[in-house]
């Protein structure tokens, strides 16, 4: 896609993908009948640096993409995996980027079912390449940063190695260390009045959309502020206590994520405590990231801190998930 070009977006279910033109934008729209409802952007000026971050967390060239929950198992019939051997040899005849945008040394993402063997997953910095691995076909695409509704669902993430491959090239599916899987993490606050009775909520992720977690906090008469703050910290603490070492958080609170990167300035004591707080949890992690998100797209922790506005000061709740 050239620069600065229009580019138009579409929201179908739990995934969002992008188009070069509006009549593969209408298609999308068209074919929506029967399916999840969708909706479309318009927008301008495309960018190299959004080209980067699609491209490094999606699949782009597909035929065809699905959700990998609403896989059913009678859709391909029979499939026949392929060995480490098959990609080496037909990766080795390529450029390492070859016609169709796939990197031949991709790195390994949760869900996607990628490899490469040179990638140590523990890394630091930034928690980029691994970073929400749903596909759309027709351009670069990512999943939608929140959802509207989550939902528990089987796991589908798989640890690859030389060593789980049989004589046969068939694959031996082992639990992924949570070391080296991204906890995603959504937070919010609510206050019947400000200052009022409030709660924290907290919902936890894996890649895949599988829901960890989901967590409740009443916090007696605190400002809006103050919630949004306790549900983020709420969610940190959780993630450290069961050994996540990779967290990309989302939250719809502009002066908590705006806070915590450094980008706003902390005036108000408390809040200043509080930051000072998350920070600190901050550094139990190799990879922390925080990204500020639309009100309806944070739906689900939304509901869990109206939810803790019940509870009395100081009681957790939780809602265990299956991830």
């Amino acid at each position: 896609m050239e620069e600065g070009s229009n580019y138009y977006l579409v929201r179908k279910g739990e995934m969002v993908a992008v188009y070069k033109s509006l009549t593969d934008c209408q298609a999308q729209i068209c074919s929506s009948v029967s399916g999840p409802a969708a909706s479309a952007y318009k927008g301008n000026s495309w960018s190299r640096e959004k080209e980067e971050y699609l491209s490094s967390r999606g699949l782009s060239n597909a035929t065809y993409v699905i959700n990998a929950a609403e896989l059913r198992e009678d859709l391909f019939g029979t499939l026949i995996p392929c060995t480490f051997q098959e990609i080496t040899v037909s990766s080795s005849n390529q450029s390492a980027l070859n016609h169709t945008g796939v990197l031949n040394n991709t790195r390994y993402q949760p869900g996607a079912q990628s490899v490469d063997l040179n990638y140590d997953a523990v890394g630091s910095g930034q928690a980029s390449a691994e970073h929400y691995s749903q596909r759309i076909n027709q351009g670069y695409s990512v999943r939608g940063q929140a959802f509207n509704r989550l939902e528990s669902r089987p796991s589908s993430s798989s640890h690859f190695s030389p060593n789980n491959l049989d004589q046969s090239g068939t694959v031996d599916a082992q639990p992924l260390s949570k070391q080296y899987m991204v906890c995603l993490l959504h937070f919010d606050g609510a206050s019947k009045g400000n200052p009022g009775k409030a709660g924290a909520g907290a919902v936890l992720m894996t890649e895949d959309g599988r829901v960890i977690s989901r967590l409740r906090e009443g916090l007696g008469i605190v400002t809006n502020n103050v919630a949004e703050y306790r549900g983020l910290i709420l969610g940190l603490r959780y993630a450290i206590r069961h050994g996540f070492k990779k967290i990309i958080v989302y939250g719809d609170s502009q002066l908590v994520c705006y806070q915590v990167k450094g980008t706003w300035q902390t005036k108000n004591q408390n809040m200043m405590e509080l930051c000072k707080e998350v920070r600190k949890l901050k550094e139990n992690f190799v990879s922390f990231e925080i990204n500020h998100i639309r009100r309806e797209w944070n739906a689900e922790a939304d509901r869990q801190a109206n939810i803790a506005i019940t509870l009395s000061s100081g009681v957790v709740s939780e809602e265990r998930g299956d991830g």
